[in-house]
């Protein structure tokens, strides 16, 4: 019987790519998504297509909403028995100072990048009682830049509830990180800008999203490691 995974935020990107390695794998996957529906629906289909011993059943949430949340678990595919990894992938990265920061805009990007997280490790754990969770940070998390405040003070916030809830939660959860490096341009930004990002790293070499979820299948599948986070990014943290 194959192990069961949900992906906050799968249906694109580095979500993508974590779901695809890990359905090659042996694993059903419920892609959660909350407007990208076409984007988790041709995923969907496409694994199906893979892999048809699967159904990889999508799950819609609006993760700022701390009801639905709470509630995530109740509300999966009735083909879905128990989930026994959980990928908290899903952020928002919007720019803007301290000083430029209110505080509707800090709630904003702390319930999706922090809240959210926890509120789910915790009915994870409340709901299926054991398994391995990976939280999705950033390599910046070692540094202070100013210029997403609320984005990185909430990843900050994330790494360290990494290394309480590995403790909080063992034996019986496993809980872990990655912090991804240049892997994709940010919003907004083209690839001119991720170029010069990547020549700044010590290795030179933009991270391959296949390296991100090669990363979280590691922390999956190795039973002996809890509480540590993989700087999966060229090096970047080391500057």
């Amino acid at each position: 019987m194959s192990r069961t995974v949900l992906i906050t935020g799968g249906a694109r990107r580095v979500g993508a790519a974590i779901a695809r390695r890990l359905a090659e794998e042996g694993w059903e996957v419920v892609i959660h998504y909350n407007h990208s529906r076409d984007d988790a629906e041709k995923l969907s289909r496409e694994l199906q297509d893979s892999f048809s011993d699967r159904e990889f059943p999508l799950l819609q949430c609006d993760l700022s909403n701390i009801d639905a949340v709470l509630s995530l678990f109740n509300r999966l595919p009735d083909s879905i028995q128990g989930i026994d990894a959980l990928i908290n992938n899903a952020s928002t990265f919007n720019s803007g100072k301290i000083v430029e920061t209110s505080p509707s805009f800090m709630k904003k990007e702390m319930a999706i990048n922090f809240d959210a997280p926890f509120f789910l490790i915790q009915a994870f754990a409340n709901t299926f009682g054991k398994g391995a969770v990976v939280n999705m940070l950033d390599t910046k998390i070692v540094k202070n830049e100013g210029g997403h405040a609320a984005y990185l003070l909430a990843k900050k916030a994330l790494a360290e509830l990494t290394h309480m809830g590995a403790l909080d939660f063992a034996p019986d959860i496993r809980i872990n990180g990655v912090a991804p490096g240049p892997v994709l341009p940010p919003p907004r930004k083209g690839n001119d800008y991720l170029k010069d990002v990547v020549e700044k790293t010590p290795l030179k070499k933009q991270v391959a999203v296949e390296d991100i979820a090669f990363s979280v299948s590691f922390l999956l599948n190795n039973p002996s490691v809890t509480g540590q986070i993989i700087f999966c990014d060229s090096g970047s943290h080391l500057l």
